[in-house]
């Protein structure tokens, strides 16, 4: 198609009464216009693969009302908005994005859904329409992809919608986390326990109605009792992202103890790391140095980038920072 282009801007702008030979402007010309219609027709065969895959798969695909697109995946419903996509391409000014995709339980659609910002892994050349298509793909094959690194807003909303209670996602969930951290869910006890660093073993008790958060046990090598770090963790850790949703609580814990020895405060709850170092010697001898430094004070310390710990929190880091100085 491109060598077609090239020939018609030629037959265009070649001068058939005067066989004299083009200025560098008509070239530059001619091959502006091939690679604007090389890309017109990127962006055609594009568009043709996005039809192809709704008539392919008009049970998974449906258009509503408003014209948002819903996808029928494995795990969830996703419900695009389609307009709001296209209005995007037409504008050259607009960012070439998707808007949230609503997220809904397989069981139908929710007045009050949950969204999510879903990442297509593309590249630069890309057609905005195999950009859609990769994105329509990417849904309805969520069961194979929700628990990639690259996911995790999908990931975390999909937990919101359905909660710890056994779901769409329990069986891909149970077999990721069974393969990545040697986890097993206890279901009838609302429990998930998975080996962490150095020999330790974490419990997450995910069932606790009476409790915001969850309750967090640790089991030392040759250990059999279980320690309690938390009763309740969102109640009595701060707002560090590594102790909320489940799935960052456990990802968090499975590289522990080890990782807290190395860890910038901006890696970990203040609070964990030091209950943590208040039962493991090297993770204290790591602590110890920076609550020492003349410089330092708990009021000081960030919960998250730029949020500060709250008066309670800071008061809770400097308690534990004192038993830390008692067993130097």
């Amino acid at each position: 198609m491109a060598s077609e282009s090239v020939s018609r801007a030629h037959a265009d702008l070649y001068d058939s009464d005067e066989d004299e030979p083009m200025t560098d402007q008509e070239w530059r010309r001619i091959h502006l216009l091939a690679d604007l219609e090389l890309k017109a027709d990127a962006m055609h065969r594009a568009a043709q693969l996005v039809e192809n895959i709704l008539e392919r798969n008009e049970e998974r695909l449906l258009l509503d009302d408003e014209e948002h697109l819903v996808i029928v995946g494995h795990l969830a419903l996703y419900r695009v908005n389609l307009p709001s996509f296209f209005e995007k391409m037409s504008n050259p000014f607009a960012h070439h994005s998707f808007d949230m995709v609503e997220v809904h339980p397989r069981s139908g659609l929710k007045e009050k859904p949950e969204v999510a910002c879903v990442q297509v892994q593309r590249q630069t050349s890309m057609p905005a329409y195999d950009l859609l298509a990769g994105y329509i793909l990417g849904l309805m094959n969520d069961e194979s992809q929700w628990l990639e690194e690259s996911m995790a807003p999908l990931r975390h909303t999909l937990m919101r919608v359905y909660g710890m209670a056994r779901s769409p996602l329990t069986s891909s969930l149970e077999a990721h986390l069974a393969g990545s951290m040697d986890g097993v869910f206890d279901h009838l006890l609302g429990t998930f326990t998975f080996s962490g660093t150095n020999g330790w073993t974490w419990r997450v008790h995910y069932a606790q109605p009476l409790e915001k958060g969850f309750k967090i046990e640790y089991r030392k090598p040759r250990q059999t009792w279980w320690n309690t770090m938390f009763e309740d963790h969102l109640t009595e850790a701060s707002d560090h992202y590594a102790m909320g949703p489940f799935m960052q609580v456990v990802e968090h814990l499975h590289l522990c103890p080890n990782m807290l020895k190395t860890c910038s405060s901006w890696d970990t709850d203040p609070i964990f790391i030091r209950k943590v170092a208040l039962d493991y010697p090297p993770v204290r001898r790591a602590l110890l140095p920076h609550i020492e430094a003349e410089d330092y004070d708990p009021n000081m310390l960030y919960s998250y980038y730029d949020e500060p710990l709250s008066p309670k929190d800071a008061r809770t880091v400097a308690a534990l920072d004192d038993r830390l100085r008692e067993l130097a």
